[in-house]
């Protein structure tokens, strides 16, 4: 997929005695300011290839920005070795407040991407986000609202090799009633034994797809050997369903209210839980026009 984001930033250098009799050490201070769907960060480093590490993690969508408004700024400072540590390790911060210590640069960088990734999607000012998966088939869009460990991943994954567009398996990101891609910096499914291996290198489209209307929301969790025989819900059951998975329900719930309602007066809702996500994803993608 298409990758948009300017890894762009400020990077300057100073000398820094060392005191031992050696030539002064180069020290880098990187810094750049960023913004997506709304929202705008900083991120500021004593560590040029710590601040690299964290670029890579930064949000779809996203590029760099003036800055002149903040929702939060990020800062990773290096620390002396400790006597249970082997090296330095990284502290890294969120407005002055800790958030995460580690010698291992990954783990940092894990808990600046989550941080981040909650942060656009709870402040983004005028779009909602969803905890759901989300595919394109014929011009609109199928989101799979649910929370962690209910299958919306493995369905995004069967409806993908089935066909179907991928959008995302993380976030319904809504603008009025239009989806907008949100691609996971990396796909990490687990394997099945009768997977496509090769899937995402096949089905996933060379640029990101275009905003689509919401067709189907569905409310599909993961059940060990069940039928699935969904049943059309109300357009209620299903508004309240979306609002308990938006990220901003508790932030704005006026915001979150209004964008729902658009989507549900447009699109179907079904609810029912499901077994396999390959079979599951033939009967939708055959029924939805």
């Amino acid at each position: 997929m298409e990758d948009t984001r300017l890894m762009t930033g400020e990077i300057e250098f100073r000398r820094t005695d060392t005191r031992s009799g050696h030539a002064p050490l180069e020290t880098g201070i990187a810094r750049g300011c960023f913004g997506a769907f709304g929202v705008s960060w900083e991120l500021r480093s004593d560590d040029v290839s710590a601040y690299h590490a964290l670029i890579e993690r930064l949000p779809p969508g996203s590029a760099a920005c003036t800055g002149k408004t903040l929702a939060r700024a990020y800062t990773v400072r290096t620390l002396a070795a400790t006597l249970s540590e082997s090296g330095v390790s990284h502290m890294l911060a969120a407005d002055g407040k800790p958030l995460v210590r580690s010698s291992e640069i990954s783990a940092v960088a894990d808990a600046f991407e989550e941080n981040l990734k909650w942060l656009v999607a709870e402040r983004s000012p005028r779009r909602v986000f969803l905890h759901a998966g989300v595919v394109g088939w014929r011009d609109r869009a199928i989101v799979i609202v649910g929370g962690p460990r209910t299958g919306k991943s493995t369905l995004v994954r069967a409806l993908v090799a089935s066909g179907a567009t991928y959008f995302s398996d993380d976030y319904a990101v809504l603008e009025g009633n239009l989806v907008q891609p949100y691609p996971s910096r990396q796909l990490q499914w687990p394997e099945p034994a009768n997977a496509l291996s090769y899937w995402l290198d096949e089905l996933a489209p060379a640029r990101a797809p275009k905003p689509v209307p919401v067709g189907v929301v569905l409310f599909a969790p993961y059940q060990p050997g069940a039928s699935f025989k969904p049943k059309l819900i109300s357009r209620g059951k299903s508004l309240l369903g979306m609002f308990k998975h938006a990220v901003a329900a508790q932030r704005n719930p006026a915001q979150v209210l209004r964008a729902l309602e658009t989507v549900s007066r447009r699109c179907n809702a079904l609810e029912g839980v499901r077994g396999d996500a390959h079979s599951v994803a033939s009967y939708l993608l055959e029924r939805l026009v």
